[in-house]
């Protein structure tokens, strides 16, 4: 398992979980570059943005199907997906290249200063 992209609280959580308990868990992903040119319109840099993140979550997304899970959301906009699948497959989906973090869904709490 690559520890180091798993996050506390779902360290804490595969920890006090049987195995075999379908988790629920934030995946983030690796954001490449969008290829997109400064002078093209914004729903063009959407749309590159779009499918870069695309072509990044496709092969993790067939991964997390492989190892008898489901893609539950996603989120091109932060580089995110949310999926259920066993405890035991998280070590599988933390060794795939494009996986920079492993996280267990949490409210968003705002941020005032």
């Amino acid at each position: 398992m690559h520890e180091q992209k798993i996050s506390p609280p779902l360290a804490e959580q595969l920890k006090e979980s049987a195995g075999g308990n379908r988790l629920d868990v934030i995946v983030e992903l690796a954001q490449p570059a969008a290829h997109d040119a400064p002078e093209a319109s914004r729903a063009a840099r959407i749309a590159a943005r779009k499918e870069a993140f695309a072509q990044t979550a496709g092969p993790v997304e067939s991964l997390i199907h492989r190892l008898g899970g489901e893609v539950t959301d996603r989120a091109w906009i932060n580089g995110v997906l949310r999926a259920r699948l066993d405890k035991d497959a998280i070590s599988a989906l933390s060794a795939h290249r494009a996986v920079t973090r492993l996280d267990s869904p949490h409210r968003l709490k705002a941020d005032v200063a």
